[in-house]
C-alpha cells in the first residue's frame, strides 16, 4: 500500500501575463495536476500561478528545476521580472486551505457558483451550480472561465443555446454545468487530467446532472461526433495545437468558443483557427484575458 501523503509543497510563481502562461504550462506538467491563476491580489500587471507538489524524494530536484525555470522567465523579455516562493502545507491543511477563499458568488447574472460546503438558499430567477474543485481547475472566479460563461448566457438569452455541447479541458466541469443550467440538454467533457475527471464526475452527482453529462479522459482526436457548441478554456498553446481537432468536432453552423488567451496572442490564435477552416466571429476581453468566438 502506498504511503499516505503527509504534506505538500505549494509553489507560487509571480510573473507578467506572457511568462505566467509559460509558468502555468511548466508547473502543470511538473505536478501532473491543475494549477490556479490569480490576478486580483498581487502587483498590477502580474499574475500568480499556484501549484502543488508531492513532498516526495524527488522534491529537491523539482525545486531546482522550478528555480532555474523561473530565472529563465525573467530573461524572456527586457524589463520583466519573475519570482517564486515555496511553502510547505500539511496534507490535512492543503485539502482545506483554498476553501477559505471560495464562497458563493453570482459569477454572471442569473448564475450563482457555490462550493459544496456552503450552498445558498435558492433565489427566484437564479440557477445555482455547486462545485467541489478537488485537485482540478475551475471555480468560476477566473476571467477566462467567466468569458465562456458569459457567452453561454448570451446564447441562452437569444434562444440560441444548443441542446448539446462539448467542453474541452473541462476541469471541474463548470462550463458543462453552466450550459446545462441555462438550458442545454446534454454535455460531453474531456480532460487529460484524471483528477479533473474525478472532480467533474463528483460535481455532476452533486448537481443532479449525472444523467445529462459524460466526462472522460478521451483525447479530443479520439472523440466521435460533432457538436453545435464547442468550448475550450485552455491556453493559446493548447488551442493552436488542437485547432484542427476543434474544427473537426464543430457541427455545421455551430460555434467554437476558445478562452485562456492573452490579448497579444489572440491574433495568432485566430490565424491558426482560420487555417483549420473556421471563421472569426467575435473577440471578447476581460482583464488580462481574451476569448475568441469562431464558426
Amino acid at each position: 500500500m502506498a504511503a499516505e501523503q503527509t504534506q505538500w509543497l505549494e509553489v507560487a510563481i509571480t510573473a507578467a501575463p506572457p511568462q505566467a502562461e509559460a509558468a502555468a504550462d511548466f508547473l502543470a506538467n511538473l505536478t501532473g495536476r491543475g494549477v490556479l491563476l490569480k490576478d486580483g491580489q498581487i502587483p498590477e500587471n502580474q499574475i500568480q500561478v499556484l501549484g502543488y507538489l508531492d513532498a516526495d524524494h524527488k522534491l529537491d530536484e523539482k525545486r531546482a528545476r522550478l528555480e532555474r525555470f523561473t530565472q529563465s522567465l525573467g530573461q524572456m523579455e527586457e524589463g520583466e521580472t519573475a519570482s517564486i516562493n515555496f511553502n510547505f502545507i500539511p496534507a490535512e491543511d492543503w485539502s482545506r486551505n483554498w476553501k477559505k477563499h471560495f464562497h458563493p458568488r453570482e459569477a454572471i447574472p442569473g448564475l450563482i457558483i457555490a462550493p459544496s460546503w456552503e450552498v445558498p438558499e435558492p433565489e427566484p430567477g437564479k440557477n445555482v451550480v455547486i462545485i467541489d474543485p478537488g485537485q482540478a481547475f475551475g471555480t468560476g472566479h477566473h476571467e477566462s472561465t467567466l468569458l465562456c460563461m458569459k457567452r453561454i448566457s448570451r446564447l441562452a438569452k437569444r434562444d440560441l443555446l444548443p441542446e448539446r455541447v462539448l467542453d474541452v479541458g473541462c476541469g471541474t466541469g463548470i462550463l458543462s454545468f453552466t450550459a446545462l443550467a441555462f438550458g442545454a440538454q446534454s454535455a460531453v467533457g474531456v480532460d487529460l487530467d484524471p483528477e479533473a475527471i474525478k472532480a467533474a464526475r463528483k460535481n455532476a452527482e452533486i448537481n443532479n446532472m449525472a444523467d445529462k453529462v459524460e466526462f472522460s479522459e478521451t483525447p479530443l482526436a479520439s472523440l466521435s461526433g460533432k457538436f453545435p457548441l464547442v468550448m475550450a478554456n485552455l491556453t493559446a498553446k493548447d488551442v493552436t495545437g488542437l485547432a484542427q481537432d476543434l474544427a473537426d468536432h464543430l457541427a455545421p453552423g455551430g460555434e467554437l468558443v476558445v478562452s485562456g488567451i492573452l490579448p497579444e496572442q489572440a491574433g495568432q490564435v485566430r490565424k491558426i483557427l482560420e487555417q483549420a477552416g473556421l471563421t472569426f466571429m467575435e473577440l471578447n476581453t476581460m482583464a488580462a484575458w481574451s476569448s475568441l468566438v469562431m464558426a
